[in-house]
Order: C-alpha cells, then structure tokens, then sequence
C-alpha cells in the first residue's frame, strides 16, 4: 500500500499543479492518495484550489501518466524520496512545510549525516568570503563535516568547491534538466560524481525566483547549523537565516568591516547574539565535537 501512496505522490507532484502545502494536506487528510475523478472533489475543500487548479488538477488525474514523467523514471542517475520513505531525513521532516519529494542525484547517504553545516552568502562575495571559507571549511572538512549550500554564483560556489574532496550537498532552486547558473557546468558535475544534489523541482521546471526562497528553507532544513559569511541586511541568506531561526538551527557568522555592505547582514546577526565565527575551533566547541 505505502509502494502505491508513495507511486500516486510522485505523480502529483510531478505535475507541479498542486503547491507543497497543498500535497501536505492531501497526504494528512489521504494518507493513501486516493485519485479519482468520483472522490478527489471531497478534498477540493481543503485544499483551497483556484479554478484554474481546478480544472488542470481534473485533466491531470483524467489522463494517464505522461511521457516525460515515464523518461524521469528511466533516468539511472535520478533518485526519488517521498516524506513517506524512511530514510527521509529527521531534521526536514520537522521544519513547518518540508517538501513532500525530492529529487537527488549522487549520493543519499549524505543526507544522514550527523554534522550538516550550511554555508550561505552573497553570490557578488568578493575575496574576504574566499579567504574566509579558505581558513574556516578545511578544519570541519577534515572533522567529517557535510557542508551545504545552493550552488549559486558566490558563497554557495566557493563553499562547494572547497568541499568537493569531503561531504557535501548542493540544494537547487530549478530541475535537474536546467543548470543555474549555467557557468557552474563543472561544479554541477562534480557534485553528481563525488557528494549530493537535491532539488524538489521535477526535471524539467527552470529556475524562477520564487524557487530560491523555497530552497532556502531545505538547505536550513537539513543542516545543523548555518555560518554566513558576506550578506547585506536584506539578502536571500538573512532569509535563510531567518528559516533557520524558525527551525531551531544555529546560526554562526563571520564578522566582516564595518563599512562594507556586504557585512552589514553578518554584523547585524552576532549583535542579535549569532554566534561569531573567525576560526573552525568557533563551531566545534559549540557543538562540542570531540
């Protein structure tokens, strides 16, 4: 039964009509994901669809399963995890909304492990990010720390690249079949090679803005902590910050000059008592890591 549920949630899932929260809902007040046209109506309620839902929702589940999700299925690299799966991590399944599926590629292992560390900044960092990272990643990389990040332009690059030879996972705001950006070809190469990317994008959904906050929330999710290191005041990592917050993580952050804008974010969080960062040591006597 459960092989089945899970089956009926990727299927609605992949058509990306139905919001995260509203798959959420579904699975609670249908925990087999019946489809029907005769009984689906019922959870219409509930679900607070709009018309255009509505109608393309009926279609949908009137049809049989389409070609593109039959070639997602043939894909050797792609994997699939539900909320149902018991190998889905702990630390996502108790965020407020965390995602019904997601789609990864590497290894899923490393979704397990003990020390997640998640790294955000500006994608415009400059060379204090780097010379940060440079000093503080190596250490935890050799206490088996799993860095993560978004695999944007900046921080997130940085962060990976120094990481390649440890644990990471890369957390993407699109599907598998559209790189972003587009100049991290390599990286994302690496990353399927040696450690984890994640998305719960289907395949073939682009990048829009409205994903990367979204993605936020997951690279928060499946992390210990967070360390920011370059962020202006309103910036997509105090976002994540401010998830992490709500998750219960611990938030570290690299002091930077006080006349760059690019610190003003990371300043800001350690005099709202974020734990300041300048050495690996930093975290590992505050998680007390042997």
């Amino acid at each position: 039964m459960l092989n089945r549920s899970r089956s009926r949630l990727i299927y609605l899932h992949y058509s990306h009509i139905l919001s995260n929260r509203q798959l959420l809902i579904w699975l609670k007040n249908d925990p087999d994901i019946t489809i029907s046209n005769n009984n689906h109506q019922f959870f219409l309620p509930s679900l607070n669809l709009s018309p255009n839902q509505k109608m393309k929702l009926q279609q949908y589940l009137s049809g049989q399963m389409n070609v593109e999700c039959e070639q997602m299925n043939q894909d050797k690299q792609l994997k699939i995890m539900t909320i149902l799966d018991d190998d889905y991590p702990d630390r996502l399944k108790e965020i407020h909304d965390p995602p019904a599926v997601l789609y990864l590629k590497g290894d899923a292992g490393k979704l397990a492990h003990p020390y997640t560390l998640g790294v955000v900044g500006a994608r415009k960092a400059d060379s204090y990010t780097l010379l940060c990272l440079k000093k503080i990643l190596p250490p935890l990389i050799e206490r088996n720390f799993c860095i993560i990040s978004g695999m944007a332009l900046g921080a997130d690059g940085m962060a990976h690249t120094l990481s390649l030879e440890g644990h990471s996972i890369g957390v993407l705001g699109s599907g598998f079949n559209h790189i972003y950006p587009p100049s991290h070809q390599y990286l994302y190469t690496q990353m399927i090679t040696k450690q984890l990317l994640v998305t719960e994008y289907p395949p073939y959904l682009k990048p829009q803005k409205h994903f990367f906050p979204m993605r936020n929330r997951i690279i928060s999710g499946i992390s210990k902590g967070i360390l920011v290191t370059q962020a202006a005041l309103k910036s997509g990592s105090m976002i994540t910050v401010d998830r992490a917050l709500e998750e219960g993580r611990d938030v570290f952050a690299v002091p930077g000059p006080i006349f760059s804008e690019l610190s003003s974010g990371t300043n800001h969080l350690i005099k709202q008592g974020a734990s300041p960062v300048t050495e690996a040591a930093d975290i590992i006597n505050e998680w007390q890591i042997p």
